[in-house]
């Protein structure tokens, strides 16, 4: 029977509109932390050592993600079993006071050591927001795509988070470019944290008018009392695929978003301004790349395109950390190009991976456990792990030879594992909704 997700009329153009400028705010409010990085070590932990102080931030950053597992299978199972719209008017609520609470903390200089506690809390928060946010949008703009888009449409949410990215970049540099020192450790950083206020009501006030999924009514009909079980027992090939793959996405996703900035300052040099510049650019390619990846996969299918991807990250990214040993500007713009443009189209591919490899009554739940325990052991822990490895090994290319190691994965991921064929995952319950890409 045709599937409900191939509408294309303006209730569906309007739902996927309206996530993709929620998912703009969440890249915004998650990825915030990660550049700014460098000021908050200063502001929640003493200044005796500047590189304990980045890395215990960074550790923070990396424990947050614990959390994400537990908010994915809340919010999967909220968005499987209640709708997803409902999960993501709460993901993106939780998201916004978290991000609030972060610019309102007392800092090391005023509460001693209860400062890095109460920020290790708010980025527990955050984490079990994103735990379903992230996922939870990618399946209402696929679940309302049209025959034949599906590839097209979740790359508009992938450059929608990666705004976001851009977004939290370019108020940090405005912030270190703009206000003195003495301003940005007296009260300049909290700003962007503060505008998570209006940000998210708007998110709110949009969500809530938000068009439900098609296949909502569907997963809550015909769903099981409890997805996780289910697909658990069922869609174990599934899950580890979408890992599999989503190893050398969220390592990479991570380095450009969280890491990059901090890279380019301390270990290439650059001055804050030109970093975070250089890192603007590196967030175009990502844009660009996803893009491009969404007309490929729609004609070519992940499977080719992920090959390409997989294998383009792998010998690109060790001469570009070369090229970016320069020292310079353009050094450091191009070194980011081409590697960044293979993450963006990569991160298209897992998106669809979603609707490939689960049907609608546990695809939430499914999805949320897989993407969310990755990204928790390998994305929030990039950062903290390039830090040390270059404090460890005393070479500032040992982050190219990790994501080195995590592009091949996911390359024997794309070659061994993923579908040939854009099809329903057979042996799976409730793989009958009519297509799944």
């Amino acid at each position: 029977m045709a599937d409900a997700a191939s509408t294309t009329e303006p209730r569906s153009r309007r739902a996927i509109v309206t996530t993709g400028i929620g998912t703009v705010i969440e890249g915004y409010d998650i990825l915030l932390y990660g550049y700014l990085a460098g000021i908050l070590a200063e502001q929640f932990f003493p200044a005796a050592d500047p590189t304990v102080g980045l890395l215990n931030t960074f550790a923070i950053f990396a424990v947050g993600f614990v959390a994400r597992p537990l908010g994915g299978l809340a919010f999967g199972h909220i968005g499987d079993r209640f709708g997803r719209r409902t999960a993501l008017l709460s993901s993106i609520f939780l998201m916004a006071v978290s991000t609030l609470l972060i610019g309102l903390l007392p800092t090391y200089h005023t509460v001693g050591a209860a400062a890095p506690a109460l920020l290790l809390a708010c980025r527990v928060l955050q984490g079990l927001s994103i735990g379903g946010e992230y996922v939870g949008a990618n399946i209402m703009v696929l679940e309302h795509a049209g025959r034949g888009r599906s590839g097209r449409s979740v790359s508009t949410n992938q450059v929608a988070s990666y705004l976001g990215a851009a977004a939290a970049a370019t108020i940090s540099l405005l912030v270190t470019t703009v206000l003195t020192p003495a301003q940005l450790a007296a009260w300049g950083w909290r700003l962007p944290f503060l505008a998570a206020v209006p940000l998210g009501l708007i998110v709110l006030y949009l969500r809530v008018r938000m068009p439900e999924s098609p296949m909502s009514a569907v997963a809550r009909r015909s769903g099981p009392a409890v997805p996780l079980v289910v697909a658990v027992r069922t869609a174990k090939r599934g899950m580890l695929v979408y890992a599999g793959w989503l190893s050398m996405v969220t390592v990479g996703g991570f380095f450009l978003f969280s890491y990059m900035p901090t890279y380019l300052h301390r270990v290439v040099n650059l001055s804050p301004g030109a970093a975070y510049g250089a890192n603007l650019a590196g967030l175009v390619a990502l844009m660009t790349g996803a893009i491009a990846g969404g007309y490929l996969v729609d004609r070519l299918g992940p499977r080719g395109v992920g090959i390409a991807c997989a294998a383009g990250v792998a010998v690109t990214v060790g001469p570009s950390f070369v090229l970016m040993q320069q020292g310079t500007v353009v050094a450091a713009l191009l070194g980011q190009l081409l590697w960044a443009a293979c993450i963006g189209a990569s991160a298209t591919v897992s998106g669809l991976l979603s609707i490939i490899e689960f049907p609608a009554p546990i695809r939430y739940t499914a999805t949320a456990l897989a993407y969310n325990v990755t990204v928790a052991l390998l994305g929030g822990t990039a950062p903290y792990v390039s830090t040390w490895l270059i404090a460890r090994t005393r070479s500032p290319l040992a982050p190219a030879a990790y994501l080195v190691v995590m592009a091949l994965v996911a390359l024997t991921t794309a070659v061994v594992g993923m579908r040939s064929r854009r099809r329903a995952p057979a042996g799976l319950p409730y793989a009958t909704e009519g297509r799944t890409a």
